[in-house]
């Protein structure tokens, strides 16, 4: 952890990396090499059939003057290789010498990977256009669908080290360029590939030699919360069990205490892919679609939260809603509450009183269908007045179906018997919730329905699960 003083703000958090391995790199390179798979077993099977379609279809393209299309592809290339030019001359004057070295190696294996892929692609069908590249470039000759690709791999391995306007003009451009090799060149499957190609090579290259980090910095944090009102004095990163986000601690401008939550494009990644992960189990986990954007995820826990407040439900005040920039991001800022959760207790902490002050929250949380859906001890706050709390709506759902409600039972008693046994695990949830609502539990208690801490912590107690299962199997008719 490093400390620094940013416009009067006192900020202390782990140095950011400048080069990282993120979430969002990995599901970039995911996307990209399955869209590159669909794409070359389409052309290994059904390539001649779609070249000739294509090339029907853009039959008309023919009628247009050469000095026009000439026009068109000449502009593109000269405006792409200023830009190439320009980008070079910054890497250098910049000494980013990391970026250049991952620019290269992206094109180089955007290249070679076009050049096997060739094979895939089929034969070619008819021209359909005649236009000429700028013959002071090339010696006149085309732009090899190998070119394409090193070009597209170049700006994907450097895209993420840009501002969003270059970004966007980079792209602009190298899909022009691609545009002018697919009209001047015989129609068939090159182009395509060769555009995926340079996207998967670029996205490995970022994921194996690293990309900045997309996660919202102190600084932003700080700034994005005093853009809504809420001035900070004090922000410190906290080391806490808080998947999905990063957590800090505040100290606002007038003294009060504010636990946040910073959320960016890594954190955005990572829950598609355990979104996916859980979706491509052989098993109904009840999982929704995932919102739109990050935005709608933070909101909708927001909303969640605010609901639960209102319903009676003890789980701290939302304080603020506040995005980031550079890079972007959303903030999500909460009342701090004086005390530990669960998973930190001493085993003789957790009495059958304190377990029942949760099961009295839990109880509202379900009487106005609400599921919480991560109620793993880290979620589930002992205040130091004795009072319970429950925080981290950022997996929830209103309006629950019943499958969701069953799986919070399954959860919570599933993580109180790590702690205290199956016994008094199962006695304070008959006591809490009676047995026709218990009894639906038993479905959802498996480990792979189960969070992955209370999973963890029942493999290393084997016996308990079955004991607690069985228990609960007494409910049932």
């Amino acid at each position: 952890m490093t400390a620094t003083v940013v416009d009067g703000v006192e900020i202390t958090a782990s140095s950011e990396e400048r080069v990282t391995q993120a979430p969002s790199d990995v599901l970039r390179l995911a996307v990209a090499l399955v869209a590159l798979i669909v794409v070359a077993l389409l052309g290994a099977l059904f390539g001649e059939t779609m070249v000739d379609f294509v090339a029907d279809l853009l039959r008309g393209l023919d009628q247009l003057p050469t000095w026009f299309l000439t026009a068109l592809a000449v502009g593109a290339q000269l405006i792409a290789l200023v830009l190439f030019s320009t980008g070079l001359a910054a890497v250098i004057r910049s000494r980013a010498w990391h970026i250049l070295v991952a620019a290269l190696v992206a094109a180089l294996g955007a290249g070679v990977l076009t050049a096997v892929l060739h094979r895939l692609a089929g034969d070619p069908g008819a021209r359909v256009a005649d236009a000429q590249t700028i013959a002071a470039i090339g010696g006149g000759g085309q732009w090899s669908a190998g070119a394409v690709a090193a070009l597209v791999a170049v700006v994907t391995t450097c895209a993420p080290w840009v501002p969003r306007t270059w970004r966007r003009v980079g792209w602009a451009l190298t899909m022009a360029v691609a545009v002018v090799h697919f009209v001047e060149s015989p129609v068939a499957f090159d182009t395509l590939l060769a555009i995926l190609a340079g996207w998967t090579t670029g996205a490995a290259v970022i994921v194996l030699l690293g990309g900045p980090s997309q996660r919202p910095t102190g600084p932003g944090i700080a700034a994005g919360l005093k853009a809504v009102g809420v001035p900070l004095a004090k922000l410190e990163q906290a080391s806490l069990d808080a998947r999905g986000s990063t957590p800090y601690f505040a100290t606002a401008a007038d003294g009060s205490k504010l636990f946040v939550k910073a959320l960016g494009a890594d954190e955005r990644s990572a829950d598609l892919m355990f979104r996916l992960y859980r979706r491509i189990q052989p098993r109904d986990l009840g999982d929704e679609k995932a919102d739109a954007s990050l935005r709608r995820a933070v909101e909708h826990e927001a909303l969640v939260s605010l609901m639960a407040t209102q319903f009676g439900v003890r789980t701290p005040r939302v304080a603020a809603f506040a995005s980031t920039e550079s890079p972007a991001g959303f903030v999500l800022a909460y009342e701090a509450i004086a005390g530990r959760s669960l998973d930190r207790l001493e085993p003789e902490e957790m009495t059958d009183e304190v377990i029942g002050l949760v099961w009295e929250q839990l109880a509202i949380l379900r009487t106005h269908r609400v599921a919480h859906r991560d109620l793993r001890l880290a979620n589930v706050f002992l205040a130091d007045d004795g009072a319970a709390w429950i925080i981290d709506f950022g997996f929830s759902e209103i309006a629950a179906s019943d499958l969701l409600l069953a799986t919070d039972l399954a959860e919570f008693t599933a993580s109180v018997a790590t702690v205290v046994g199956s016994d008094r695990a199962f006695g304070s949830a008959l006591a809490a919730v009676g047995p026709e609502a218990l009894a639906t539990a038993l479905d959802r208690l498996q480990l792979p329905m189960l969070s992955g801490a209370t999973r963890t912590a029942l493999k290393a107690q084997p016996g308990r699960l079955d004991d607690l299962r069985t228990r609960i199997a007494t409910l049932t008719p």
